[in-house]
């Protein structure tokens, strides 16, 4: 169908009457509402926490933007006591020297 293209040869379909076409796989999100990596973080921040100089973990991602689990350290030094990968997802360690303080509020 030609809708409005003056003779350009584009082909238009009417509104609603397109094929879709992904250009890649879709996965849905999770039914809890929550990725992978966050279940893995959410099982094992306890226990990271209680190394010393960790102030958190969270979700993150690689330089490539692959999942990662993030672990705020105080230093370098903590980073020998921290596994390379946790459940499969690699481990990307962050330092954040003086740790984080609570700002205060704005009124």
């Amino acid at each position: 169908m030609n809708s409005g293209n003056r003779g350009l040869g584009w082909d238009f379909a009417e509104p609603g009457g397109a094929r879709e076409e992904a250009a890649t796989s879709f996965t849905p999100p999770n039914p809890q509402g929550q990725s992978a990596v966050t279940g893995v973080v959410e099982r094992n921040r306890a226990e990271l926490a209680k190394i010393p100089g960790v102030y958190g973990v969270s979700e993150g991602r690689t330089p490539i933007g692959d999942p990662a689990v993030r672990i705020d350290v105080e230093d370098d030094s903590v980073w020998v006591r921290l596994p390379k990968e946790i459940e499969g997802y690699p481990v990307k360690v962050v330092v954040v020297p003086g740790g984080f303080e609570i700002l205060p509020a704005m009124y």
